[in-house]
């Protein structure tokens, strides 16, 4: 099943730009050549046996026993299952709904403040559906259901809110109360 999955989540590929000492190339390219890889290869597949070897505490109980199979839930199982191909925004609240230790401070909170407003955000499409498998099926209905458009026009917004919340943590203030402050701003 995951391997079927992974499959759809490679058939494209990002390019990455990440500045690293002269030590750790020359390593970096001596370990892929000794190995027979590319360095690209390399990396990625050392960062996938990270991403096995880190846990996640699935904190909340809507995650289906019948997806979990009695094992705990590894980073790279909850990334990808969490992917949603073309998707950012709902791959992104999918991921903090089920591995938010995946996701930036910033990140948590946009997604938490999608989560928590509604009357800006709610829409027709559930983060996770039956058909998914990983959210119980009772639990489905209780799943965040947005809209992605509505979401996907608010990001500007979202992420200079996420980042003064950041900034300023001990400053409690709402997203509404932030719209509202920045427009009387402008």
């Amino acid at each position: 099943m995951l391997a079927d999955k992974e499959m759809a989540v490679r058939k494209k590929s990002e390019a990455l730009n990440f500045r690293v000492s002269p030590m750790f190339k020359t390593y970096l390219e001596g370990a892929a050549n000794a190995m027979g890889k590319t360095s690209t290869q390399l990396v990625e597949d050392a960062v996938i046996d990270i991403a096995e070897e880190i846990y996640i505490d699935p904190h909340i109980l809507e995650i289906s026993d019948q997806f979990l199979k009695g094992r705990p839930l590894s980073l790279r199982v909850a990334l990808t299952v969490a992917y949603v191909p073309g998707e950012p925004i709902l791959t992104k609240l999918r991921t903090a709904y089920i591995a938010d230790i995946a996701l930036s401070v910033r990140d948590r909170i946009v997604a938490k403040t999608v989560f928590e407003s509604p009357s800006y955000f709610a829409g027709e499409t559930r983060i996770f559906s039956v058909s998914d498998g990983i959210i119980a099926e009772e639990y489905i209905p209780h799943c965040p259901a947005i809209d992605v458009d509505e979401v996907s026009k608010s990001m500007p917004s979202l992420e200079a809110y996420a980042a003064f919340k950041e900034k300023n943590s001990k400053i409690k203030m709402s997203y509404e109360s932030f719209l509202e402050m920045t427009v009387e701003d402008q």
